[in-house]
């Protein structure tokens, strides 16, 4: 029976391993369809290795019944395995980065200067009309009167019926400017429609026959008829021709206050 030690069952077990891996390898290279490369000039003195570890492994054994020697364990090295070599790329050179291009400078164009103004005319002022020319004020109305008498005061009052027929009031003042009596005939009240003097609807309201106005005057109040409807105006009046003369429409009858307009119904 021959007895294997403990260091040459490692050397088998070593020696078996690294022929799975030839065996390995050589199936994989043969599938890629590579073949394998001569091992390198180093595996020389990986076989010195393997025959020294083999003397010794031939020295240490043990002898067989028949007296013969186990041969010792071929020890593979993992170095004799050959690796297939990886062609690595070579990088490529990145080029270099390109110059950027100066700027060129752009002359500046010469602006022409701006052109002086025009002289525009000045806008024409209007012109002032001229001054108006000093007008002559009207002259005064004539004096309302006569022989130094006028009318003071002449005025309608509120209590008139203004309808055909009615009575409207009226209230007068005479002034007599002249301190002395003044001879007169007739004073009352003259109606005027569409312009004409109607005398045969004047209203005697004061006077007679050798009458005369007193240094301080006369105040006095009356009424006048109008019987027909329309638009009229009334004055007070007097008259110094005589007093027949007078109420006949003879004579010259003096207007003694401003008319005042009166609507009949």
């Amino acid at each position: 029976m021959i007895r294997v030690h403990t260091g040459d069952k490692i050397r088998l077990i070593a020696l078996a391993a690294a022929a799975a891996l030839v065996f390995i390898g050589t199936i994989l290279l043969a599938g890629c369809g590579n073949e394998p490369e001569t091992a390198p000039a180093p595996a020389e003195a990986a076989t010195a290795t393997n025959e020294s570890t083999i003397a010794d492994a031939n020295a240490g054994g043990e002898e067989t019944a028949a007296g013969a020697t186990l041969p010792p364990p071929i020890v593979v090295s993992a170095s004799d395995t050959p690796v297939p070599a990886t062609d690595t790329p070579e990088a490529t050179a990145t080029p270099a980065s390109t110059d950027t291009p100066e700027a060129t400078e752009v002359p500046p164009t010469n602006t022409p200067a701006p052109l002086p103004p025009t002289n525009v005319p000045a806008p024409v002022q209007p012109t002032s009309p001229p001054p108006p020319t000093d007008t002559p004020a009207p002259p005064p109305p004539p004096a309302k009167g006569a022989n130094g008498l006028v009318a003071s005061h002449f005025a309608l009052q509120d209590r008139s019926d203004y309808s055909a027929g009615g009575k409207i009031w009226f209230e007068l003042q005479i002034s007599n400017s002249t301190g002395n009596e003044v001879p007169y005939n007739a004073l009352g009240v003259m109606p005027k429609k569409d312009g004409v003097d109607r005398f045969e609807w004047y209203q005697q309201t004061y006077g007679g026959k050798n009458s005369t106005m007193k240094p301080g005057g006369l105040t006095w109040e009356d009424r006048i008829e109008l019987p027909e409807a329309g638009s009229y105006t009334l004055r007070l009046v007097m008259c110094f021709d005589g007093f027949d003369n007078c109420l006949q429409g003879g004579g010259t009858w003096v207007t003694m206050s401003d008319e005042i307009p009166v609507q009949i119904n």
